[in-house]
């Protein structure tokens, strides 16, 4: 899966300087951190990266299924993203090509969350994070 993790990596930087956002990776994945984002004022935002593939479909629900994203870190015991570390999590749904910036308080302490960028109607609750590309120019 590492290599999953650069691809999402990858795509993330060059969707970053497609709009205009200076990205900063650091050599080496020992941070807890995938990249810095500066926007044209300045501002510099911890960004860590994820992705999913593949749907799955819920055995309680019917309906169009949902994309789960890991927000863990660890390789042994997983832990919630530290927000003391990192500001902004760039979820990525490969299969649509859909993006969440997802500031990091809003996960929760989460260590999966659901995504539905194939159902316009989702009222799920990181849906409105869906290619909210402009929280890095606030």
């Amino acid at each position: 899966m590492k290599s999953k993790g650069t691809l999402y990596e990858q795509t993330f930087f060059t969707e970053a300087l497609s709009r205009n956002l200076h990205v900063f990776p650091p050599i080496g994945d020992y941070l807890p951190v995938d990249c810095l984002i500066m926007n044209d004022a300045g501002r510099v935002f911890k960004v860590q990266i994820k992705g999913t593939e593949n749907k799955t479909q819920d055995p309680q629900r019917t309906g169009l299924g949902r994309y789960m994203v890991t927000t863990a870190t660890g390789a042994s015991k997983k832990q919630s993203i530290d927000p003391a570390k990192v500001d902004v999590l760039a979820a990525y749904v490969q299969k649509v090509k859909a993006w969440y910036i997802i500031p990091i308080l809003a996960i929760d302490s989460a260590l999966r969350i659901s995504l539905y960028p194939h159902n316009p109607k989702s009222k799920a609750k990181h849906e409105r994070f869906l290619e909210d590309w402009d929280y890095f120019k606030r």
